[in-house]
């Protein structure tokens, strides 16, 4: 499969990176956000663009809408920023992307962005993402993920020019992360790091990457749940690593357990870091027959003993992980009726099968077998088809 270069934007990281603002040459700027976040940092934002113009978009909800992005495009066609800053968790700086391309491509619809296509994007101005959670590392990927409002489908918009220019990491912006919102971006950040060096798109940078990603997280992301959550030096290792999974997975790809999750948020609302957490040793089990290298290749990066089954390894290795940040294991923990599970079963595995990134895990999944992957994930059993 063809690989596209390796991209990577200027990275300001560190206490107190955030002053790095101060620098920035352009003279308009839409600051792209949602409320909770606009609360908590406008006041720092506005000292720091003091002496220049600003409009905030402050209307991202979780799992954006594309008419919500749609909006944000028409208030930067009017605005007519020359820097468009994305501040908040995934579904901002996802957002941020949208509205970058919808602003610079003025006679172009939202699907319309492609990763084939050369959009010419930055003629009018520049994109900076700062992620004020540690996990999702879409500040470093090309990709984008939209909730048709239509369907409640999540869809994939992706171009390497929706990449940024600049991204900041200050750790001090995600310190005050409830534990379980710490947990949920930090297992995300696992999973793509993981995903990130068994799917098809793999290679050796992105799986370097990856791979120190995985080892920071396995250190640090336990203690950023816990006794450690006020510490600045351990959520700037968890900040960090989130990143370089997003560098990792962002110039690789992704796979099922992300498919999966898409469809498990769209369908039945759960959250995204949980879904893809739990679904991870399921897959992990299912890709078994084309993936056990790479998972020789990550235990022994991680200093675990391989075994006589890798695979039983790096699944419990998972597993033991979620339990020490206190992630569910199976679906029926969640807060969904059996009825509505069997009911929205055929949904589920549509959304699931289509996603963009199933095309990319290493072993192809039938409609049959997604529903099966999604049953055993319900009921907490090993995969053994």
């Amino acid at each position: 499969m063809a690989l596209l270069p390796i991209k990577i934007p200027t990275i300001y990281y560190g206490r107190g990176s955030l002053k790095q603002l101060r620098n920035m040459r352009q003279e308009r700027v839409l600051i792209v956000t949602d409320k909770i976040i606009r609360d908590l940092f406008s006041k720092k934002l506005d000292r720091y663009f003091k002496k220049k113009e600003i409009k905030y978009f402050d209307e991202i909800e979780p799992d954006p809408k594309d008419k919500t992005i749609i909006k944000g495009g028409d208030i930067a066609k009017e605005f007519k920023p020359d820097l468009i800053v994305g501040v908040g968790g995934g579904s901002v700086m996802d957002s941020a992307k949208c509205i970058y391309f919808l602003y610079e491509c003025e006679d172009k619809t939202l699907y319309q962005c492609d990763p084939v296509s050369y959009h010419g994007l930055g003629k009018k101005s520049k994109l900076v993402l700062i992620p004020t959670t540690s996990g999702t590392g879409a500040e470093h990927t090309l990709a984008a993920v939209v909730t048709k409002a239509e369907t409640g489908k999540k869809e994939v918009v992706a171009s390497q020019e929706l990449i940024p220019s600049t991204v900041i990491l200050d750790p001090k912006l995600p310190l005050n992360m409830p534990p379980k919102l710490t947990a949920s971006t930090g297992i995300d950040a696992l999973v793509h790091a993981v995903e990130g060096i068994i799917n098809k798109m793999s290679n050796d940078f992105s799986d370097a990457l990856n791979m120190h990603a995985i080892r920071m997280l396995k250190e640090y992301l336990p203690q950023a749940v816990g006794e450690g959550s006020d510490d600045i030096k351990i959520r700037e290792k968890v900040h960090n690593a989130a990143s370089i999974a997003g560098i990792g997975f962002g110039n690789s790809n992704c796979g099922i357990a992300h498919s999966c999750g898409h469809a498990l948020g769209a369908v039945h609302h759960v959250q995204h870091g949980y879904a893809v957490g739990m679904m991870l040793p399921y897959v992990l089990e299912f890709n078994k027959s084309t993936s056990e290298e790479k998972y020789k290749e990550i235990l022994n990066a991680i200093n675990i003993a391989v075994g006589n089954d890798p695979t039983k390894t790096i699944v419990n290795f998972v597993k033991d992980l979620l339990k020490k940040v206190n992630l569910p294991l199976t679906l029926k923990e969640l807060d969904i009726s059996e009825e509505d599970w069997k009911n929205k079963m055929d949904k589920l595995v549509e959304f699931a099968k289509t996603d963009i990134v199933a095309g990319f895990n290493p072993r192809s999944t039938s409609e049959e077998e997604f529903k099966k992957i999604f049953d055993y994930a319900w009921e907490g059993k090993s995969i053994d088809f």
